[in-house]
């Protein structure tokens, strides 16, 4: 992706890869990212998407949208920020690489976006939107009465396809196999054995049940028993939709309390001369704290809850190979830094992805990755105002009293600044 502090020339040859936009495409354009990104970006993303492969100087670009370099940098940015366009620099050479947009149930599912639409649009407009997007979701009535396979082509002589012929495997990444000191994985493995369930499932799930002791802290006992409801019967496979139906009604009503800490890690004492006396306190509390406990505590303190979506988060950000204690600096950064109400999903990952890019393997890593960007943009703002460097702001860690569409609207301009700063 661009280094958006480097400053855009004119003459710099682009190449764009255009997408197929369908009517439902263009109407989700109008309808849903108009009013966010507005007529200058879709009037870029239209022209980089719906033209065959385009190449040529920047200045051709700029003549074609009758804007001016810094208005183009701006709709860019807009695009790139609502997950409408990649960017890439390579020398003096840009590649746009043109996305389609949501579908109208994923866009309403993304916390970010629907808040800054929400906010934008108002309350009527955004009813009557999700109503209709509810009304085009329902499911048809009746039986469903699809013919299968065999039964449209009767008995076939079928051949396995090779290995090596297979694209999709050719494409696969293995992930990594999570790991945990103080977790008998191999006490999971054999009792799920005796209830039927195959080898070949327990290494499938092997990061799955790993991650819910890495982000909630149950234990092998623990979570053997909410395994064992979460089986289906038929194929003994884990349903991970009972599973987390199961988690939710045990921690609600009090039947599962999690071990919170965490096993200890050292770390050279000369890393804490860069950090105040708050910052190791903040990194001894991530670090002693399940990140399901340490965000439920900051959403407590806010006077909210833990959503379903934001689990969904936190396994996703694990699944990425951020340790716990990063993850839980991360939601400090989120819901504190950044005095976001809620932990949405792009700009959790926009972070994930800088700690993974700077090889972020701690807290104090996480703490010192932060206060680096942060610095870089205090020196940034002193430049460009020719001033002297203004002293960097004390995070507060008490309530805010801002509304959630304020929050919103403000984290989506604090998330496309971390992306400048990057």
């Amino acid at each position: 992706m661009i280094e958006n502090t480097t400053q855009l020339k004119a003459y710099w040859d682009f190449n764009s890869r255009p997408v197929s936009l369908s009517q439902q495409s263009l109407q989700r354009l109008t309808t849903l990212y108009l009013p966010l990104i507005g007529s200058d970006a879709l009037a870029l993303y239209l022209q980089l998407a719906v033209n065959d492969q385009q190449k040529g100087q920047l200045n051709d670009l700029l003549d074609r949208q009758n804007i001016s370099l810094a208005d183009f940098d701006n709709a860019k940015k807009k695009l790139e920020a609502c997950g409408l366009l990649d960017s890439y620099l390579q020398g003096a050479s840009l590649t746009f690489d043109v996305k389609l947009p949501l579908s109208e149930a994923a866009f309403f599912s993304d916390d970010l976006l629907v808040s800054f639409f929400y906010s934008l649009v108002g309350q009527e407009t955004f009813s009557q939107l999700l109503e209709k997007t509810k009304q085009d979701n329902l499911s048809p009535r009746g039986l469903k009465s699809n013919a299968n396979f065999y039964e449209a082509f009767g008995s076939l002589h079928l051949q396995n396809v090779p290995d090596q012929d297979r694209l999709s495997r050719a494409k696969q990444v293995d992930q990594a196999p999570l790991q945990a000191a103080d977790f008998n994985f191999s006490l999971i493995e054999q009792n799920l054995k005796k209830y039927g369930v195959s080898e070949q499932e327990v290494t499938k799930e092997h990061n799955f049940i790993l991650a819910q002791h890495l982000i909630y802290g149950f234990n092998e006992e623990q979570l053997l028993g909410l395994l064992a409801k979460s089986l289906l019967i038929d194929d003994k496979t884990i349903d991970h939709g009972l599973f987390f139906q199961q988690l939710n009604q045990y921690r609600q009503a009090g039947q599962i309390q999690p071990i919170g800490v965490l096993p200890s890690s050292s770390r050279p004492a000369e890393d804490t001369i860069q950090l105040s006396a708050d910052e190791q306190a903040l990194i001894r509390a991530a670090k002693e704290l399940r990140p399901y406990d340490f965000l439920g505590q900051l959403k407590a303190d806010k006077g909210g809850i833990i959503t379903s979506s934001e689990q969904k988060i936190l396994q996703q950000l694990l699944d990425l190979g951020l340790a716990p204690e990063v993850i839980n600096i991360l939601i400090h950064q989120v819901l504190i830094g950044l005095e976001s109400s809620n932990l949405p999903g792009p700009l959790s990952q926009a972070i994930a992805d800088s700690f993974l890019q700077s090889k972020v393997k701690t807290a104090q890593d996480a703490v010192l990755s932060i206060k680096s960007r942060q610095q870089k943009q205090l020196q940034k703002r002193s430049y460009h105002k020719k001033g002297p460097l203004q002293k960097e702001k004390k995070i507060s860690y008490g309530n805010t009293q801002k509304t959630d569409n304020q929050l919103a609207s403000e984290a989506l301009a604090k998330y496309q600044q971390e992306k400048k700063d990057k």
